[in-house]
């Protein structure tokens, strides 16, 4: 017995493969879209780290000059100086330019005292208070060593320690090189005063 069997010409379903040259096309675009995803998924990454660079570089002062604000308008008395390399705060007398690398900021309820200060020898902001041994890095590759200035109303430097002044803070810094993302300085700075004593 032979069996045989027809193919309708109608309505019948074939199973039909690719050609080469379809084949070809379709893994020459596969690869294409795969390779744009890679690259575009490399690009954002390396634009992560630059931006993530830039923003922890200043992440630190910022919240250094935050601090240092609140307690400048609520202070007793502020004074702009040098801090010596023993580590001795030195308010810059008058007649000279308030200007310096450092701010002594006396507390308002207390006698105690906060000192903010650049370091030369290793290029950081420091803060440090009365209490001994409280003396902590802020930021570090800080590049001006005049940072702090007393100025009057109309942005003029002060020669003398006047009442009403107004202390501007401004700080360079330099990040160097990391993950691929390229050397960059930056700068930061704010002008803040002394609340009216009530």
């Amino acid at each position: 017995m032979k069996l045989h069997f027809e193919l309708e010409s109608r309505g019948s379903k074939r199973l039909e493969a690719f050609t080469l040259p379809e084949l070809i096309i379709a893994i020459a675009v596969l690869v294409m879209l795969v390779g744009g995803l890679v690259s575009a998924n490399l690009f954002g990454l390396r634009m992560f780290q630059i931006s993530q660079t830039k923003l922890t570089a200043s992440d630190s002062v910022r919240k250094a000059i935050s601090r240092m604000r609140d307690e400048i308008r609520g202070s007793k008395g502020a004074f702009v100086g040098n801090v010596t390399t023993n580590g001795t705060f030195v308010a810059l007398a008058d007649g000279v330019n308030q200007a310096g690398s450092g701010m002594l900021i006396s507390n308002a309820n207390s006698t105690s005292f906060t000192v903010y200060f650049i370091n030369q020898s290793d290029l950081t902001l420091r803060r440090t208070t009365s209490t001994p041994g409280t003396t902590i890095i802020l930021a570090q590759s800080v590049t001006n060593s005049t940072a702090f200035s007393a100025l009057d109303f109309a942005g003029n430097v002060l020669t003398n320690s006047g009442n009403n002044k107004v202390f501007h803070i401004t700080f360079e810094f330099y990040q160097a090189q990391n993950l691929g993302a390229p050397a960059d300085s930056y700068r930061l700075e704010t002008s803040v005063t002394r609340r009216a004593p009530r």
